[in-house]
């Protein structure tokens, strides 16, 4: 059995669907079962568990061999995973698959960064077998604009308009995901996951410009995006912390890497091709 936390996220929902999809039963770890009712799937069984009560993921682990493990930004990450790698021990869990970030370093000029690569040290020196993702921006981040897409033709972000960045559909680096969760090989590996082309977000604006027969247009203040993150309760000075990091070309996140092909052995999406398949949420058909 395997377990995924984070099962309500923009990855780990692919990631239980990837694995439905593949006839692969598993757990999804959720706090709210009634809100999580639509994860429900024949091969899939929602699990209550709390990152901080550690009672709670010793119940969830209880005959799983692997987990997936997500955990939302936050300045308590180290310890809720540290309850979590408890846990997988208790269980003599086989393997973990982390999901960290691009860019992970724990001398970064972000908290988040550092953060994440405290996290990856962490679950190195556990003791569990581990797989590490560290993936580029999703390009299903465009997603969080959609409204602001479709009424305003706007997308806002951090990044200067000619910084490049290799974005990857987060459907791809779920598929990544089940790989390293199912297959044997990819123990002690840490893989850096991009898209297959490094363009900028006016680059990609113009791409859906022309696929929504509207123009759209790259706003780069930091003030609109720093306003935005407040509207939705996230912490604005880390985000933009992050993306000034990311701009100065830590981890190198305008390099295109062959990690969805070696893995997955398929094409990583292109964003024109993602535009496409979400072409509805942005307002188009």
């Amino acid at each position: 059995m395997i377990l995924i936390t984070g099962a309500n996220g923009t990855i780990g929902r692919q990631v239980v669907d990837q694995l439905a999809k593949k006839g692969i039963s598993a757990s999804a770890l959720v706090r709210d079962l009634q809100k999580a009712k639509p994860l429900e799937m024949p091969q899939i069984q929602l699990v209550k568990g709390d990152f901080n009560d550690l009672a709670s993921l010793d119940a969830a682990l209880a005959g799983a061999e692997s987990a997936f493990l997500l955990t939302a930004t936050s300045p308590n990450r180290l310890s809720q995973e540290a309850n979590f790698i408890k846990a997988a021990k208790n269980a003599k869990l086989k393997h973990i698959v982390r999901l960290s970030i691009v860019g992970a370093d724990g001398d970064a000029c972000s908290r988040i960064l550092r953060r994440h690569a405290e996290a990856d040290r962490q679950l190195e020196d556990s003791g569990i077998s581990f797989t590490i993702l560290q993936p580029n921006y999703f390009m299903q981040n465009l997603l969080w604009y959609s409204e602001d897409i479709k009424t305003r033709g706007v997308f806002l972000s951090s990044l200067p308009e000619t910084n490049t960045h290799a974005h990857v559909d987060a459907r791809d680096i779920a598929a990544v995901a089940v790989a390293t969760l199912t297959e044997a090989g990819h123990e002690g590996q840490i893989y850096r996951i991009s898209g297959p082309e490094a363009l900028t977000y006016g680059e990609m604006m113009q791409t859906l410009s022309s696929l929504l027969g509207k123009s759209v247009r790259y706003d780069a203040s930091p003030d609109h995006y720093g306003n935005s993150l407040k509207n939705w309760g996230l912490d604005a000075d880390e985000v933009l912390e992050l993306d000034s990091c990311i701009a100065q070309g830590t981890g190198n996140g305008a390099a295109v890497r062959d990690t969805v092909l070696r893995v997955t052995k398929r094409q990583p999406t292109r964003f024109e091709q993602f535009a496409k398949d979400y072409l509805p949420a942005f307002g188009g058909q």
